[in-house]
């Protein structure tokens, strides 16, 4: 009777320790998390500031993800803000009044403004450039990091088409490169998913963010092809890509808005020669990987005269160098400007044909 009495005590202790030891963990941790908030508040930061992959993005029956509404993100790095429809910008109206005129610009986090604060995308300076008197101009980012051909199209068709846009900017390309150097385009995924409900709810903790995202961080993303010097466009892909485009093309014109196509600046561009260590850490990978840009850039011309629309040719009329980009896609705060300015001179003599200094 002693024996069993004394090992039952032993097993209680056992537990004992296991729950003060629980206890403890779950003591630390919430003071971790209540000092690191702390911190960040007196940074001027946001709780969510170190989870960013995991904070940016929702899923989205079409899509696969989207961006997370009214999301509002400060770090050291970011200041990004979305309204209540999920695009970066100001709260728009639903329904727009009769007077004003709506241009809608499709991509992904060349769009969106990867590299910027608030109120510095192209789409920020765009509306600023075309806004006149008596003429309210409202430009809706809808960019989305990641985003490619297919994506944009379901995009527009379930979020932005209803907002009756007149215009609709496209300023893509360069993340179905996946795609367009497979054999078997359609085998991959086009709408890859937002992060799992258990990630997402993590993302809420400081300390968590902190540990997975400083302590243990993630590889850096990756914006050009595979390594090799043979990646190259495919002819399914190639087909695919041109599919892709007019398919969104026609989903834009059926809606009643006029489509506009943008190629991109990019460090693949022909006349780019300052960025090459972006695309490449070999002269041969290099030059394949501006293969593929350029092949994206000349698609994108030809869909324009086939398609007959309105063409701004970024990669042509821009110059491409450190001051305009921030990596091999990515523009800095001077590259949206640049790109602004150039939109909104070709998208006055769509908005105004009638003008004889449209382009002035």
């Amino acid at each position: 009777m002693d024996a069993s009495l004394a090992a039952k005590r032993a097993k209680r202790r056992r537990w004992f320790r296991v729950a003060a030891l629980v206890i403890g963990l779950a003591g630390a941790c919430l003071c971790a998390e209540v000092a690191l908030r702390v911190y960040v508040a007196s940074r001027g930061w946001t709780a969510n500031c170190y989870a960013t992959g995991l904070v940016f993005f929702v899923p989205d029956q079409q899509a696969g993800h989207t961006l997370r509404p009214n999301l509002r993100l400060v770090s050291s790095t970011y200041r990004v803000s979305t309204n209540r429809h999920g695009f970066r910008g100001p709260e728009l109206a639903l329904k727009k009044s009769d007077e004003t005129v709506r241009i809608a610009v499709l991509g992904g986090s060349s769009v969106f403004g990867y590299l910027v604060p608030d109120g510095q995308d192209s789409c920020r300076e765009l509306q600023t450039l075309l806004t006149q008197p008596g003429q309210p101009i409202e430009v809706i980012n809808a960019g989305v990091p990641g985003y490619n051909l297919h994506q944009c199209r379901q995009r527009y068709q379930h979020q932005v088409a209803a907002l009756q846009p007149d215009v609709v900017l496209l300023y893509l390309g360069w993340n179905d490169t996946p795609f367009l150097i497979s054999e078997d385009p359609d085998s991959l995924d086009r709408t890859p998913p937002a992060p799992s409900w258990s990630q997402r709810a993590l993302s809420r903790s400081t300390l968590y963010g902190f540990v997975r995202y400083r302590v243990f961080p993630l590889r850096a993303p990756q914006f050009t092809p595979p390594a090799s010097s043979t990646t190259q466009v495919t002819e399914a892909g190639g087909q695919a890509f041109r599919q892709e485009l007019q398919a969104l093309v026609e989903a834009i014109r059926e809606s009643g808005a006029q489509p506009v196509i943008s190629t991109q600046v990019m460090a693949a561009s022909k006349h780019c020669q300052d960025l090459s260590g972006y695309l490449g850490s070999s002269p041969e990978q290099v030059a394949a990987n501006r293969r593929i840009g350029q092949w994206i850039s000349g698609t994108l011309r030809e869909v324009a005269a086939q398609e007959q629309l309105p063409l701004v040719d970024c990669a042509r009329q821009l110059s491409c160098d450190p001051e305009m980009l921030g990596d091999a896609i990515h523009l800095t705060a001077h590259g949206h400007q640049q790109v602004a300015r150039l939109w909104a001179r070709e998208l006055s003599v769509v908005l105004h044909p009638d003008s004889e200094g449209a382009r002035d």
